[in-house]
């Protein structure tokens, strides 16, 4: 179990390193353990920085996937996104940043929503998946689950 956990923690601190590609959705770079990958019915594909960006895309474009992938948390490889178990919720969220900006005539703006929360991370393991729960808080979802809503 020590092992386990001390795998996961550096798969936190190394995975959440940001790849050069932009988010489709949200266009803040990619988290390499977070990503999510759609391949059209065309061939195209489209990344994002993480499952719920890649939900919000498919929702807002109302587009058919051929295929849907999602980057394992636990060792960065792709899995079969609708195969995975999910920690939805947790407090790890890399792809949410808290920004401050002004508005044109200089107050404060507080963002109200961000479209990568709640966080959605993504395991090929169950045991991985609970792990990181444990640590980080949560509910572990299905991918059938997370599709409904």
């Amino acid at each position: 179990m020590k092992l386990l956990v001390t795998i996961l923690g550096v798969a936190l601190l190394v995975g959440c390193a940001r790849s050069r590609s932009v988010c489709a959705v949200c266009n803040r770079a990619e988290c390499r353990s977070m990503a999510f990958r759609i391949t059209l019915k065309n061939g195209r594909t489209v990344e994002t920085c993480c499952p719920r960006c890649g939900l919000h895309y498919l929702e807002a474009n109302h587009v058919a996937a051929r295929k849907l992938e999602a980057t394992d948390f636990a060792t960065g490889r792709w899995i079969d996104a609708e195969q995975a178990i999910y920690v939805s919720a947790s407090d790890v969220h890399p792809c949410a940043t808290s920004e401050n900006r002004l508005d044109p005539q200089g107050c404060c703006l507080t963002k109200a929503y961000d479209r990568c929360l709640p966080s959605l991370v993504a395991f090929a393991e169950k045991d991985q998946a609970e792990a990181f729960q444990k640590n980080h808080g949560g509910q572990l979802v299905a991918f059938q689950q997370i599709a409904k809503k």
